[in-house]
């Protein structure tokens, strides 16, 4: 036959001593939480575009590159800092534009439109790009990036970003 075993009382102090540690791992956790989360949401975020105004579209002449400034917020955790970014427009009909990250894909210098060559010409290693953004030489590994543009109230709205480098594949950085 079992033996039955004698029932285990549970004294005073050890009850009170379960009740401390339950509240406090309940504030511990309520509190807890919500600081873990504020700490490291921003990592978790995910990087978008800017979506940035560069003029109107009568700013532009059909068939000439154009380099557009304009100022950014960027944002690291807690911190933001205004940076100036550019882009090349290229018109290419009435209200058709190809949008241009100018970065060289090859190792990120910013490329400049030489009007007598009709390219963009990478100043760093040498880099030549086409009107429409093609490589025609040197050694960047794929054709300038381009952006996403919309025309909203009269304006060119450019969803700016920034690519990978060096790689074949476009991919946000």
């Amino acid at each position: 036959m079992p033996e039955m075993q004698p029932e285990r009382e549970i004294s005073r102090k050890n009850f009170l001593q379960n009740v401390i540690k339950t509240i406090i791992a309940f504030i511990t956790a309520a509190i807890g939480i919500p600081i873990l989360g504020y700490v490291v949401a921003p990592a978790l975020k995910k990087k978008e575009g800017h979506s940035v105004t560069v003029g109107s579209p009568e700013d532009y002449k059909v068939g000439e590159p154009r380099l557009a400034e304009f100022s950014i917020v960027r944002r690291d955790g807690w911190i933001e800092q205004t940076e100036k970014r550019f882009v090349w427009v290229v018109r290419t009909g009435d209200q058709d534009f190809t949008v241009f990250n100018p970065h060289c894909t090859h190792l990120g210098c910013i490329v400049d439109w030489n009007s007598q060559l009709g390219r963009f010409i990478s100043p760093c290693h040498g880099g030549l790009f086409s009107k429409t953004g093609e490589v025609t030489g040197g050694p960047p590994p794929r054709a300038l990036d381009t952006l996403e543009h919309s025309i909203e109230d009269g304006k060119l709205v450019v969803q700016y970003q920034d690519f990978i480098l060096g790689v074949p594949e476009k991919a946000t950085a």
